[in-house]
C-alpha cells in the first residue's frame, strides 16, 4: 500500500507542478472536489499528500474557490489531529474566503466543525463570524455549524447568540414539519420526486424515519421549545398510526391530522414560528 500511495502522490505532484489554470492543475482540482470528503482515501495518501497541499499547492493558488477547496481537504485529512499553528493560519485564511462566499455554506460549516474538532476554539469561530458584514449570512453559517456550546461569549454578542439559537430551533422544526407534509399532503407525496422544491425526504423515507413512535417521544422537542404540546400530541398520534399495520395511511383518520395541525392557517407561518416560550 505504501508503494501505491507514493505512486499516486507522484501523479499529484506532476499535475500540480504546472501553473494554476493549466489543464494539469485544473485536472487535479477537479479530482480534489471528489476526494475531499473521502477521509479513508486521504488517510492512504498520508502526510506526504497533506504537506504537498500545504507547502506547494496552496501558496501558488490564487483562485478563491480553489483555495477554499484545498483548505477544506487539508482540514478533513487532519481531522482531530491538526497541528495548532497550522490550524490557526488556515482558519485566518479560510474565514476570509468564507465571508467572500468562495465556498458553500454547507462546506464551510463542515470545515469549521473540523477545525473545532482539531482544537480551534469554538468561541473564536463564533466571534470571528460575528464580524461578517452580512449578519444574515453569519447567523445562517453559525446555524449550519450547529455547535451547542460556544463558550463564554462577549456580552455584545448576546443578541446574536439568541438569534442563532432560535435559527437552530427553526431549522429542526422545519425539518420535522417537512417530513410531516411529505407524509400527509397528497400533492407533495404525489409530486415530490419531480418538484423543484427540495423536501429532503421521499414518501417512503419520511414514513420510515418519522421519529415520534410512542407517547412521550415528542417531550424533548417540547422542552426545547421547538414544538408545542398540541403539535407534539399530533406528531405522536401520527407515529402510532404509521406503526399500526391495520391502518390505511391514506384514510381520512390519518389525513385529518393535517387539518388538526394547521387548522386552516398558513402552513408556512406555522412552520417558521416558534412556540411562545
Amino acid at each position: 500500500m505504501e508503494d501505491k500511495s507514493k505512486g499516486i502522490n507522484s501523479i499529484f505532484k506532476y499535475l500540480t507542478q504546472s501553473n494554476e489554470g493549466s489543464p494539469e492543475f485544473e485536472t487535479f482540482m477537479a479530482f480534489l472536489r471528489g476526494l475531499k470528503d473521502y477521509s479513508s482515501l486521504l488517510d492512504i495518501y498520508d502526510v506526504e499528500f497533506i504537506d504537498h497541499l500545504l507547502e506547494e499547492v496552496l501558496p501558488k493558488t490564487n483562485e478563491e474557490c480553489s483555495k477554499a477547496l484545498i483548505i477544506e481537504t487539508i482540514v478533513e485529512a487532519t481531522y482531530g489531529n491538526a497541528e495548532n499553528n497550522m490550524l490557526n493560519e488556515l482558519f485566518h485564511d479560510y474565514i476570509l474566503l468564507v465571508e467572500r462566499h468562495a465556498t458553500t455554506i454547507k462546506n464551510a460549516a463542515i470545515c469549521l466543525r473540523g477545525m473545532i474538532a482539531s482544537g480551534l476554539s469554538s468561541r473564536d469561530v463564533f466571534v470571528r463570524i460575528a464580524m461578517f458584514q452580512d449578519k444574515s449570512y453569519a447567523v445562517s453559517l453559525l446555524t449550519f455549524i450547529n455547535f451547542h456550546s460556544w463558550g463564554e461569549l462577549p456580552s455584545e454578542l448576546t443578541e446574536l447568540q439568541a438569534e442563532v439559537d432560535d435559527a437552530q430551533k427553526i431549522r429542526e422544526r422545519s425539518y420535522i414539519f417537512t417530513q410531516f407534509l411529505v407524509i400527509l399532503h397528497p400533492f407533495i407525496s404525489k409530486y415530490q420526486r419531480v418538484s423543484s422544491i427540495d423536501f429532503v425526504f421521499d414518501y417512503e423515507g419520511a414514513h420510515v424515519d418519522w421519529p415520534f413512535s410512542h407517547k412521550g417521544s415528542a417531550l424533548r422537542l417540547i422542552k426545547q421549545n421547538i414544538i408545542d404540546e398540541r403539535e407534539g400530541t399530533i406528531f405522536e398520534e401520527l407515529g402510532m398510526l404509521i406503526h399500526d399495520e391495520s391502518i390505511d395511511l391514506h384514510s381520512i383518520k390519518v389525513l385529518n391530522l393535517y387539518q388538526a395541525l394547521f387548522d386552516g392557517r398558513d402552513p408556512l407561518n406555522i412552520i417558521f414560528t416558534l412556540p411562545k416560550g
